[in-house]
């Protein structure tokens, strides 16, 4: 078990092994049972800054587990160079950057901005535009019938039978 890459389940186990209970260990370190729940629910290994600072800390130096504090120099001479990112937390960071960029692209799809065409009386437009367009259905926002041979043919074929029926 490598305590640097910690999940939930593993400080479980842990403290099982110790043979201390959840409401022994948050009497231990001050905080409720449900903060112990919590932690080992956790299937994602924890972060550097709760393995650092947070309550999974807490949790192993109440078990008499010694993490030692790795830094490292900015420098390139001395202690060496900061370490890069794991490969869990660049995928992690992968992830959520394709999440996020995503996201943005589907709120830029769905934006709607007021459509602003000069109006008959000299005033700008106050309707939104269509999603992903800038102006409303009034101004060009909205199809103006078909515009290959393929979609004029089926218009056509539809207009047919519809006039078929009078």
């Amino acid at each position: 078990m490598n305590l640097y890459i910690l999940t939930g389940p593993e400080l479980k186990s842990l403290r099982r092994n110790f043979g201390i209970n959840q409401t022994r260990m948050a009497e231990l370190i001050g905080t409720t049972r449900q903060t112990i729940s919590y932690w080992e629910r956790k299937v994602l290994p924890f972060t550097r800054y709760d393995m650092r600072y947070g309550r999974p800390n807490e949790m192993l130096q109440a078990l008499g587990v010694d993490l030692q504090d790795f830094q490292t120099s900015p420098r390139a001479r001395g202690d060496g160079v900061l370490q890069g990112w794991r490969d869990w937390e660049q995928e992690r960071l992968d992830r959520e950057n394709d999440r996020l960029h995503r996201k943005a692209q589907d709120i830029a799809a769905r934006y709607r901005q007021p459509c602003g065409a000069t109006t008959r009386k000299g005033q700008p437009c106050r309707l939104l535009s269509e999603p992903g367009k800038r102006r409303c259905k009034f101004h060009g926002g909205k199809s103006t019938g078909p515009r290959t041979p393929e979609g004029k043919a089926r218009i056509s074929e539809a207009q047919r039978k519809r006039w078929a029926a009078y």
